[in-house]
């Protein structure tokens, strides 16, 4: 199948524009199978491009109802009835979905959104979206969450597992999260030999969007669609991988592109 993990900055492209259809239609033009969003939302009043014309506050349904999609939310801020957080559309019914807090006191308020994905084969995956903080101070806290809560190493995990997200890594040298998840889980860019970077889309230089995989998913390949349109419609880069999980019958796999 085709994962991709972008971040949307609340529909809102480069050229100022808060479009929601054109994430809609480009996801649809990646032919991805499940997509882990950041930024999905805003806090504030806004209008974005629906067909009926009025406001929209929650963003995943709207984008759901739009693909024709499943959907698990997790909001992480919600002002005004209004939330924002992360989000995973899937072409394959979600049949558990969890969202953990992992906010600092006096920083933005921040989540890891898990969905158990029903697979066609009849097995499942566990996929993780996260965005994390800006600090090094904050991620290492963070880590200390994760850990704490057992997110990657619970006995509950019976299905292949994949992490994916914004991990707001601005540094090449090794951080507290890349520490942890390298005891147990791979770099999907580094398997596929593919590391590109994602943001600022005008011109890429930082490698902030990334996938992790453990022992039971197959790494096909991995790459970023970086040409006008996904430029325009965020300030980062969607992140696309191509799996197989081990167990079961492999899945049907989408062409590779972007």
């Amino acid at each position: 199948m085709r994962l991709v993990s972008w971040n949307i900055h609340g529909g809102v492209g480069t050229d100022g524009r808060r479009d929601l259809g054109r994430i809609a239609a480009l996801l649809e033009d990646m032919h991805c199978d499940v997509a882990a969003l950041q930024e999905v939302g805003d806090p504030r009043p806004s209008r974005v491009d629906d067909p009926r014309g009025s406001e929209v506050a929650d963003h995943a349904s709207w984008l759901s109802r739009r693909l024709g999609w499943f959907v698990a939310f997790g909001p992480n801020l919600v002002l005004a009835g209004r939330p924002y957080g992360n989000a995973i559309l899937s072409r394959y019914p979600i049949s558990h979905a969890h969202n953990y807090d992992l906010s600092v006191p006096d920083r933005e308020p921040r989540g890891c959104l898990r969905a158990d994905l029903a697979l066609p084969t009849g097995s499942s995956l566990h996929l993780f979206d996260l965005h994390l903080g800006l600090s090094g101070g904050e991620r290492r806290r963070q880590a200390a969450m994760l850990l704490s809560a057992d997110l990657l190493a619970d006995t509950a995990l019976t299905a292949p597992l994949v992490v994916c997200g914004d991990f707001n890594m601005w540094s090449p040298i090794p951080g507290p999260i890349l520490r942890l998840l390298r005891t147990s889980l791979r770099d999907a860019a580094v398997v596929a030999g593919a590391r590109r970077s994602t943001l600022p889309s005008a011109l890429p230089v930082l490698r902030l969007d990334r996938a992790y995989v453990d022992a039971g998913v197959e790494v096909i390949a991995s790459g970023v669609v970086n040409d006008p349109r996904t430029r325009a419609a965020s300030d980062h880069l969607p992140l696309w991988v191509e799996l197989e999980t081990r167990q079961g019958t492999p899945l049907a796999m989408a062409g590779a592109g972007g």
